[in-house]
């Protein structure tokens, strides 16, 4: 059985945890906004990890701390 979310503006889509997010991919979040993944950063603890992700939209780049657990649409 494959992890998916409710994406608003798409529907369901396939998703991965957020400690598994690895540089190249691709996230999807709502209004099918997209965003490449430029680097991951566990915390010293493991609870979050930071995310550097590039807009596909605008192309400005910027930084998302998530819980390890978080579900994230990805573009397979």
């Amino acid at each position: 059985m494959s992890k998916t979310v409710w994406l608003q503006g798409i529907g369901h889509h396939e998703a991965v945890e957020a400690r598994e997010i690895k540089p190249g991919m691709v996230c999807c979040w709502n209004a099918g906004y997209k965003s490449d993944v430029l680097a991951v950063e566990p915390s010293k603890t493991g609870k979050t990890v930071t995310a550097t992700l590039r807009s596909r939209q605008d192309g400005k780049t910027y930084e998302r701390r998530m819980r390890a657990a978080r579900l994230v649409a990805v573009e397979q």
